[in-house]
């Protein structure tokens, strides 16, 4: 089924909301008798069970009672009791209790509990349910899953509503309740078998998907025969048949995807399958485990139907979150939470339920009963409480230590300084604790000394000397110390000083608890990175300072770096100049060309234009020629040795100077920067020797030994003097040659002699 056609749709959803006004008809209409009988020895009927919530329990029916008489007939004859065993649409009964024989007539059909539990409750559920449904088919009616999901949601929502009336031994809402009862699993199953296909995950055979639903519909057939043609025995085996069913199809559901969630544990679908696990334990597990199982096996149930049933919803909305945003919960987060307040929750009901023994009368049902909805709602407490942070919204944030990390981690990002940040810690320190004094302060290990950086000053020198000077070595960063008048944090150190955080003791003279211990811990390891990366930047500024006045000590990658830097400028400078001021003067030069082709013009005219186009080409060809000095064309797409013999002809075509270029047998595989690099260094050497070596022949010759790469230049030149030499301002561009050399990590050579020429030769090491 592709998606949901529209006049379907309105049928569909009509017919459903008719029927959910049906059978919220019959819960209002109808009593709610609560009387489970059977016959004894002796054939008489006796009331086995009555339902707290019901009828009878309001009237003080017992079991044991002898029920003569109901609506006017004898007992053993009335349908209900025939049929189902139970006693339904009551008007008038009899009983005889201890040989008094007691009648009863229904006033109200309705009470309070029935009223919140049979219908207000299901009806807001089914409500909930039924406008996600409108939802689903809303935003996703292409979508082949909506359909089911859609299916599921109604099936959830009438087999909640109808279990009420079904408990009114109404016919129709019985037929309803099964079939909706039976129809969860299987559209559970089918749901989910469509929701992987999108994964391309076959979680079962599409065989066994039609077998369960084939199964379960000849269990509700037999269901609606056993109403108007079988007994009571035969009804109650059907009915217990129809709960073991679900129970052990949402078993099979389950166990598939756990044989599903083993086998793609180790893929990325490996979350899909958590999540889907964790709805179907959520969901269905309090009604298996704590209703329908013990109802069916030893005719009892831990927590009532309507209760558990509730659980039920968290499935289709869990559904619901899946198909309309297509995320998924984390799972792991959600675990690791729920089985940490499951053991704290459980010891705190273990002491509640003690302590209740001594004040407390109850039989063995409702002390399981009071067992397990403290212990449910411990464990929605805590998980609620942290997850709206109840506390801090309802204590403020004066010690909501995890909002005070957060805004003094926030805080730091922004400080430059060392100073700002000392002030920023002891101002968080004075506002979470309970403290009036904090300080920071510098301790000399060699001169055992003290001085005070910012905050109070006071400061007990004596003991934390005596302290420093005994513990010596053994301090650490991080490291704590209390003493009798405060505590104490290492925060950084360097050389023969230690910078240490001091922290008065608490107004009140009691010590530091756990969590304040914890957060002050925690304050100080962010203090400590921050100054460690304050310690390293003036590491990086010294380098730079003693680089800049000796520029053979610059660091290799401080020269890749603002090599890097420059290139990226100067390729978005030829860009810029490509893509404005080169179409510029195309444009004008177009323009011009149209002008002078005009016949009227005078030739004098036409000349003068002649002569500015002539202009205007020798312009667009001078930023042609500066876009290609700054970004070289082809060097990735050809490689560096064609490259290299594009630039050697553009001078060839420009200068006087030969050129010869060697390079036969090259076979390095040069990543792109060193190519760059090399690139930039041959541009250097032939501009340099375009303007200064006067040279007739220029040699290059381009090699490798393996990834060993050498690039020679030699020409015929005038050379350099040696005072030039030693000079790098004045040595024909050699200093900006040799920090190229050197960010790349390799060695270059010169020589020269005046009038003997320029010999150089750079190595370098190939990491293409």
């Amino acid at each position: 089924m592709a998606r949901i056609k529209s006049k379907r749709f309105i049928f569909y959803f009509s017919f459903i909301f008719v029927v959910a006004l049906y059978l919220v008809f019959v819960t209002m209409t109808k009593t709610y008798v609560g009387i489970d009988v059977s016959k004894n020895e002796e054939g008489a009927l006796i009331v086995t069970k009555v339902d707290s919530i019901g009828w009878a329990a309001q009237r003080k029916i017992k079991a044991g009672d002898h029920v003569i008489e109901v609506n006017h007939q004898e007992a053993d004859t009335y349908h209900s009791i025939q049929n189902y065993g139970v006693i339904g649409n009551l008007n008038q009964m009899k009983v005889m209790r201890e040989g008094t024989e007691l009648e009863y007539k229904v006033q109200n059909p309705v009470n309070y509990n029935t009223l919140l539990y049979h219908t207000i409750l299901p009806t807001v559920v089914f409500f909930v349910l039924f406008s996600f449904s409108l939802q689903v088919y809303v935003k996703k009616r292409e979508d082949p899953i909506a359909f089911y999901l859609i299916a599921f949601l109604l099936a959830v929502g009438i087999g909640y509503l109808s279990a009420g009336a079904s408990a009114r031994t109404d016919s129709l809402a019985r037929i309803i309740n099964s079939f909706s009862l039976m129809m969860v699993p299987v559209l559970f199953l089918h749901f989910h078998y469509q929701y992987f296909l999108k994964y391309e995950i076959h979680l079962i055979e599409k065989r066994l998907l039609a077998a369960v639903y084939s199964i379960n519909l000849v269990v509700v057939l037999m269901d609606a025969l056993s109403i108007f043609w079988m007994s009571l025995g035969h009804y109650e085996v059907i009915r217990n048949t129809q709960l073991i069913l679900f129970s052990m199809e949402i078993l099979f559901g389950l166990s598939v995807l756990l044989y599903s969630y083993m086998t793609f544990r180790k893929t990325l679908h490996k979350s899909i399958f958590q999540n889907a696990i964790f709805g179907i334990i959520v969901s269905f597990f309090p009604f298996i485990f704590l209703t329908a199982l013990p109802n069916a096996v030893v005719g009892v149930e831990l927590i009532p139907a309507p209760v558990t049933a509730v659980f039920l919803i968290f499935l289709p909305i869990f559904f619901l979150y899946l198909v309309l945003t297509d995320r998924i919960f984390d799972i792991d987060f959600i675990n690791s939470r729920l089985r940490y307040y499951a053991v704290i929750s459980f010891l705190l009901t273990a002491v509640v339920m003690i302590l209740l023994v001594f004040f407390t009368n109850l039989d063995d049902l409702q002390w399981i009963r009071l067992g397990i909805l403290t212990y449910g709602l411990l464990i929605m407490f805590f998980y609620f409480e942290e997850k709206f942070s109840l506390r801090s919204k309802l204590f403020g944030d004066k010690f909501n230590y995890q909002v005070s990390l957060d805004r003094f981690s926030y805080d730091v990002a922004k400080i430059l300084k060392k100073e700002e940040l000392d002030d920023r810690l002891l101002r968080e320190i004075k506002e979470v604790l309970p403290v009036e004094h904090a300080c920071l302060f510098s301790y000399d290990k060699i001169e055992n000394e003290m001085n005070l950086i910012a905050g109070d000053e006071s400061i007990p020198y004596q003991l934390i000397q005596t302290y420093i000077s005994y513990k010596g070595k053994s301090l650490s960063i991080g490291m704590p110390f209390l003493l009798e008048d405060g505590l104490g944090y290492v925060l950084s150190e360097k050389h023969d000083t230690v910078d240490i955080l001091w922290i008065e003791q608490k107004v009140n003279r009691t010590p530091f608890n756990q969590d304040e211990q914890r957060w002050l811990k925690t304050i100080v390891q962010y203090t400590s990175i921050v100054y460690e990366n304050f310690q390293l930047i003036e590491g990086v500024t010294e380098d730079l300072k003693s680089s800049i006045q000796d520029e053979r000590r610059v660091p290799s990658w401080m020269l890749r770096f603002m090599f890097k830097l420059s290139e990226e400028e100067r390729a978005r400078l030829s860009a810029d100049l490509h893509d404005s001021a080169l179409q510029e003067q195309l444009v004008w030069y177009r323009k011009l060309e149209d002008i002078a082709a005009l016949e009227h013009l005078d030739r004098h005219v036409k000349d003068e234009l002649s002569d500015v186009q002539e202009g205007l080409l020798g312009v667009v060809s001078q930023i042609r020629e500066t876009c290609t000095f700054l970004r070289p064309p082809f060097l990735k797409e050809t490689g560096f040795v064609e490259a290299l013999s594009y630039l050697i002809e553009h001078y060839r075509q420009r200068e006087d100077f030969r050129i010869d270029y060697h390079y036969n047998h090259f076979t390095a595989d040069l990543g792109d920067e060193q190519a760059l690099t090399l690139y930039r260094i041959a541009q250097e050497l032939l501009n340099n020797a375009s303007k200064h070596s006067k040279a007739g022949l220029i040699e290059f010759e381009l090699k490798n030994d393996g990834d060993m790469v050498m690039l020679s230049y030699k020409d015929d030149g005038v050379g350099v003097q040696n005072n030039q030499q030693k000079s790098p301002a004045k040595s024909m561009g050699l200093t900006g040659i040799r920090q190229r050399v050197n960010s790349l990590g390799g060695s270059m050579e010169f020589f020269s002699q005046e009038g003997s020429g320029v010999e150089a030769a750079i190595l370098i090491q190939a990491d293409g």
